[in-house]
């Protein structure tokens, strides 16, 4: 499990771009998109798995 806490750096980012935005709407958007690269992380490794070329035998 990771543990996300907002710094009041990243709170202060994003609200120059949406000033009313939330902590917690800036912890679900960091969620959502470790979420994203470690499928694609995951994704990447699996593929790897797969020898696309044909055997020589």
């Amino acid at each position: 499990m990771i543990n996300i806490s907002v710094s009041a750096r990243s709170l202060a980012a994003a609200r120059a771009i949406d000033p009313d935005v939330s902590p917690a709407a800036v912890r679900a958007a960091v969620e959502v998109a470790i979420a994203e690269h470690l499928r694609e992380l995951k994704r990447s490794r699996d593929a790897g798995r797969i020898d696309p070329t044909p055997s020589a035998d």
